[in-house]
């Protein structure tokens, strides 16, 4: 099977990296530009070129994918299939130029959690498990007919980016799956049950900032659902904290919504209903460490008020 890859962070770059080892031909990769990265804003690859690189693969990062420039250069391969991860919305004109069409591997059990950040939402929401979807492309959000599905449990403690972990393997067995199939000619397709979608849209900045006057275990799931981005953060003493790791604690305290209290080495704060604990957090500028460390630099350790 000639294939198309189409994919941008290190989570597409595991599945590339994992096609490879098969005998399927990846005949190009299609990625977003390279980007300014770090503090110095150096020029950098996304992790699918820099696989594809390494083994020898050609690139296309086109800035417009309607362009004719970039469906001219995808038209030269033939592919018998484009494979998509955590690539962008493909236009109605590309899906056509491969044989097959394109398999998308998505991270929730659609319809549940069409969107740009089903993971995020999934956390979030607190949910007890997800999984991974391999459906062929259409031209609506996430829409079209399933070939393969795999369960992922979500822990207490996972976070988006442990998570996205967990999906790999299972998620790269989907689709393995489903590529045979095609080539095979045994695929079965599932529509969806399209009155049971469910939206989840793209994390905005804002979303961060910790409402106290949610629950303990929502404000948990928030902070792991957005961790790395952008983050659960809130404000004590004019600066921004963010919190990296925490756990609902079962602990009893009369602490009103953002209160917290110092017992030894543990920070606990506030919520409408139940105890937070802070376990890690990390003080903008500077680098996450444990609440132990923190208190031990904190000079007023009555009356603190996060907001």
């Amino acid at each position: 099977m000639k294939i198309v890859f189409m994919g941008t962070p290190a989570f597409a770059a595991f599945f590339l990296e994992s096609l490879l080892k098969t005998p399927h031909e990846i005949a190009c990769v299609v990625t977003q530009p390279d980007r300014p990265a770090g503090r110095g804003r150096v020029l950098t690859p996304p992790p699918v070129k820099e696989v594809a690189l390494a083994a020898g693969i050609p690139v296309l990062q086109p800035n417009d994918l309607k362009s004719e420039e970039f469906e001219n250069a995808l038209r030269e391969y033939q592919a018998d299939l484009f494979v998509v991860v955590a690539y962008s919305i493909l236009p109605k004109k590309i899906l056509t130029l491969s044989r097959l069409g394109a398999l998308n591997v998505h991270g929730s059990l659609l319809p549940k959690y069409r969107g740009a950040a089903p993971v995020q939402r999934a956390i979030a929401n607190g949910e007890l498990q997800t999984g991974v979807t391999v459906f062929l492309l259409d031209e609506k959000m996430d829409h079209g007919p399933v070939l393969e599905r795999r369960i992922v449990p979500i822990d207490i403690q996972d976070t988006t980016a442990t998570l996205l972990e967990k999906m790999q393997i299972p998620g790269f067995e989907a689709l393995l799956s489903a590529i045979n199939a095609l080539e095979n000619g045994t695929q079965k397709f599932l529509e969806q049950e399209h009155t049971e979608a469910t939206p989840a849209p793209k994390l905005k900045k804002e979303e961060g900032k910790i409402d106290f006057n949610l629950s303990a275990l929502e404000i948990h799931n928030r902070i792991r659902a957005f961790s790395p981005w952008p983050g659960g953060y809130a404000s004590l003493q004019g600066k921004t904290i963010y919190f990296r790791k925490t756990s609902v604690s079962e602990k009893s305290m009369n602490l009103k919504p953002g209160e917290a209290k110092i017992e030894k080495d543990s920070l606990y704060v506030g919520t409408s209903n139940g105890v937070l604990e802070i376990l890690s957090l990390q003080v903008e500028g500077k680098r996450e460490m444990l609440v132990a460390d923190f208190l031990r630099g904190l000079q007023m350790r009555e009356g603190l008020q996060f907001c």
